[in-house]
């Protein structure tokens, strides 16, 4: 079969390797489209590193092949989006439902062959019945680039009529502020230096948009006290002090964007305790809250019609790395159609 194969940092190709087999527990799926991620550039760079060799991709949609030896309630054919975290199955928060948080946890096309490929084997829980009427393009990028801020928004506990700020209109940024106003009923102050970009925050629903990160805190107290929340989807240490900055007394600083970078706060010690503010983490995102997203997008709460903004084949990966690398303002995310 073909696969991207990531050989280490800047070495990749796409390659005919041999087709993997469903062990104990695990599923075939024939995937019909996986999306490109910032993570796949970092990966490729360098910046994270992964294992080696190592098929990419974690954002995969596809149908059952096959199921192997113990794997029951699957049916072959069935088309599914995949979880992208394969956690431990004997910690407490793989009993919760939360493999993405499991210390001893893998990801798909990072530490275990992913699914830019067209076969995949992956555990059968990570499997996410997609509902007919969701294409698989769409249920490929829910596992991350919708899925992701979808659980940041949980944790952050925001509720309708809050004031939050985003920082980053990105593909992750953008399907945040989407969420925000349209599934959760929050005001939204979206942040970018991109013109597209703040535009696009506006099409969605957002309340207002900045261009300068330095002037949003000015923004975040007009009228009020400040945000209730902001999420910072760039991962920059400078943009978490200014989230920080933005809060009202007891307000949560979600921070979803990743960088190697030690975090280094500028602001005073006394004034995050004074004012009760919160910084939280928040990484990936559960089976469950990929299947209450499908369930939005079939039921038509939830359009992401506008959200894949280009659709390659598998001998243009590079192609489609290259767009997600420039993080052009048009540019949402890209996906590798195999079907």
């Amino acid at each position: 079969m073909r696969a991207v194969v990531l050989r280490g940092p800047g070495n990749y190709e796409l390659a005919d390797v041999l087709e993997p087999e469903p062990g104990p527990g695990e599923v075939l799926v024939a995937v019909e489209a996986c999306g490109v991620c910032g993570s796949d550039v970092h990966l490729v760079d360098g910046s994270t590193v992964g294992r080696y060799p190592v098929v990419l991709g974690h954002e995969a949609a596809g149908r059952v092949v096959s199921c192997g030896p113990g794997v029951h309630g699957v049916t072959e054919g069935v088309r599914a989006a995949v979880l992208p975290y394969v956690g431990c199955g004997a910690c407490r928060l793989c009993s919760l439902g939360q493999a993405q948080a499991c210390a001893r946890r893998d990801v798909l096309g990072v530490d275990r062959d992913g699914a830019q490929a067209e076969l995949v084997v992956v555990p059968a829980e990570c499997l996410v019945p997609l509902p007919d009427d969701v294409p698989s393009e769409i249920g490929a990028i829910l596992t991350d680039a919708v899925a992701t801020p979808w659980h940041a928004i949980r944790r952050s506990g925001v509720a309708a009529g809050d004031l939050v700020v985003v920082l980053g209109l990105g593909g992750l940024g953008m399907h945040t502020v989407q969420l925000l106003t349209e599934i959760v009923g929050c005001a939204v102050i979206g942040v970018d230096p991109r013109p597209e970009a703040r535009r696009r925050a506006l099409q969605l629903g957002a309340q207002a948009v900045v261009a300068d990160a330095a002037d949003v805190a000015a923004s975040a107290r007009d009228g009020r006290d400040g945000a209730d929340a902001a999420f910072d989807m760039v991962g920059s240490p400078g943009l978490i002090d200014t989230a920080l900055r933005c809060l009202r007394p007891q307000g949560r600083c979600v921070v979803v964007g990743i960088t190697p970078d030690r975090l280094h706060l500028r602001m005073r010690q006394e004034t995050v305790v004074a004012r009760e503010l919160s910084l939280i983490g928040s990484f990936g995102a559960t089976r469950a809250e990929i299947e209450e997203l499908a369930g939005l997008v079939a039921g038509g709460r939830l359009d992401l019609s506008h959200s894949v903004s280009g659709r390659f084949r598998p001998e243009d990966f590079g192609t489609a790395l290259e767009e997600t690398r420039a993080k052009r303002a048009g540019s949402v995310r890209v996906v590798i159609t195999y079907s």
